[in-house]
């Protein structure tokens, strides 16, 4: 028995209830300054002084297991670069990703040891479960891990670093 996580993201307009987006998989979280999952970053550049969209990006956990539990999400390796911050936060509400800050998000520029990560719910109907909880027994969804590059106007031009962000969890 074993579980599979994919990675995938949300992007659009607030649709539904609970509100979602458009849902695509992904391999990467691509900052940049358009809202989608498709546009390459080289197509899309953060211009000095701005912010990414926000992404919405979350971990569906499909197969046959009897418990998925414990979900920690840290930005553990690697750096945007100089003059770039990168903001996070967890939540289980979307909301049309904007360029403004995000509201409530704290500063994961620097990487840190799982462990210390940010605790993430698990909902059975979606990232936007309304009711999540701390372990799940069939598949499942973490709840939203948004994220947001914020360019400072003094960043050096050109591409930015790269920045791993994990999830880690418990099967049994």
């Amino acid at each position: 028995m074993t579980a599979t996580a994919n990675w995938y993201e949300q992007n659009g307009t607030a649709t539904g209830s609970p509100a979602h987006g458009a849902e695509s998989s992904i391999s990467s979280c691509l900052w940049k300054s358009v809202d989608d999952a498709t546009t390459s970053e080289e197509n899309a550049p953060i211009e000095a002084g701005e912010n990414s969209y926000t992404k919405y990006n979350y971990v569906k956990f499909t197969g046959v297991f009897n418990k998925i539990s414990d979900v920690k999400f840290a930005h553990t390796a690697g750096s945007l670069g100089d003059g770039i911050t990168l903001k996070g936060k967890i939540s289980s509400t979307y909301a049309t990703p904007v360029a403004s800050g995000i509201e409530g998000a704290s500063d994961i520029s620097a990487p840190i040891n799982i462990a210390s990560g940010a605790n993430v719910l698990l909902g059975t109907s979606g990232p936007n479960d309304t009711n999540p909880a701390s372990f799940q027994t069939s598949a499942c969804y973490t709840q939203y891990i948004i994220t947001q590059a914020q360019v400072a106007a003094t960043a050096t031009a050109g591409n930015s670093g790269t920045a791993t962000l994990t999830i880690k969890y418990k099967e049994s």
